[in-house]
């Protein structure tokens, strides 16, 4: 099917819908790259068809393929970041730890239930041509997620040898995503319960608690 006929097929937007038309486009970006697994393997035509517009709907909303792909992984932060503080939100009031520890598990549940789009946050940034200096990395998002579980804790907990909310926090998410990046290698052969126990692990070698 070609992309026109892909365009005929599909319900235009009616006057100021075109959000929806751009979350759309989002959408069909993810799916592919999430397929081919790398940016140069897909085209603004392939997006296109997949959203079911002409290419140059596209150019309507974002500049080039590189500010689709920018764009696309800022939403992949935000959508981690959002589940994060959720969580936290979730857990008891007044209870840091709680909070932290509600924190790491909403980490754990976005890599497992969406390993595809996890993998994204640490393999697309790194083809994509650089961004101007004026946008901040989208990685900001998940990291003052972090921030905001670990603060609260550290204020309230003496005996703490680190204090800083963020060498915490950048401690925390790396140790983490090493830990995944090491049981998807050898999962294989590694115990069923290996990551779990991991994860307890470093948080009781970080915080000295469970």
């Amino acid at each position: 099917m070609s992309a026109s006929q892909g365009a005929a097929k599909r319900v235009p937007n009616r006057w100021g819908e075109g959000g929806r038309l751009r979350e759309e486009i989002l959408c069909a970006a993810s799916h592919l790259l999430e397929e081919a697994g790398s940016p140069e393997n897909i085209s603004l035509r392939a997006i296109a068809r997949e959203a079911g517009v002409t290419a140059p709907a596209i150019y309507k909303h974002f500049q080039d393929k590189a500010e689709l792909m920018w764009t696309l992984l800022d939403t992949v932060y935000a959508t981690m970041a959002e589940r994060m503080r959720a969580a936290r939100q979730s857990a008891p009031a007044g209870d840091a730890w709680a909070g932290l520890r509600a924190v790491v598990d909403a980490y754990y549940g976005f890599a497992f239930d969406e390993p595809r789009r996890y993998e994204l946050l640490f393999r697309v940034g790194p083809l994509l041509p650089s961004r101007p200096e004026s946008i901040p990395h989208p990685m900001e998002h998940v990291l003052d997620a972090w921030r905001e579980a670990v603060a609260p804790y550290l204020r309230e907990t003496e005996g703490m040898s680190v204090t800083d909310d963020e060498q915490v926090a950048k401690l925390l998410w790396s140790a983490l995503h090493g830990q995944f990046g090491l049981w998807w290698n050898v999962s294989d052969i590694a115990r069923p319960n290996a990551l779990a126990d991991a994860r307890e692990t470093l948080l009781l070698a970080v915080f000295g608690r469970l």
